[in-house]
């Protein structure tokens, strides 16, 4: 006795740049607010040094330092502006290729693509 099992299409894999765009956008989102709280944070810590706030957190170490929250919140901040940069620039790529493709269709001409099926 043969059993033969088939199996659905998976989904079609293609080599285009600016998959990952909507992960992207969505940790750019979540890293702006984070580095809304280490700005704060920071904030907070300098205020104590000129004497204007209560306790802060941290009383001695590395993190008790307000530049190291400052640098902090300006590296996620600069890691956040890259990451929206990289999602913009692969939706407008993503938009052109969509218009690229909707003239050729309408001049009767088709486009090539590459694809997988896994």
């Amino acid at each position: 006795m043969v059993v033969r099992i088939r199996f659905g299409r998976g989904p079609v894999v293609t080599r285009r740049k600016g998959k990952n765009s909507r992960i992207a956008m969505l940790a750019g989102s979540l890293l702006t607010m984070i580095s809304i709280c280490l700005a704060s944070l920071g904030a907070w810590r300098l205020c104590k040094d000129l004497g204007l706030a209560n306790d802060f957190i941290y009383a001695d170490g590395v993190l008790s330092h307000w530049q190291v929250w400052i640098a902090a919140a300006v590296v996620t901040q600069f890691t956040c502006w890259r990451l929206t940069r990289y999602a913009r620039l692969a939706q407008e790529r993503a938009e052109s290729t969509v218009r690229r493709d909707d003239a050729l269709a309408e001049e009767g001409q088709t486009s090539v693509r590459a694809a997988a099926n896994v």
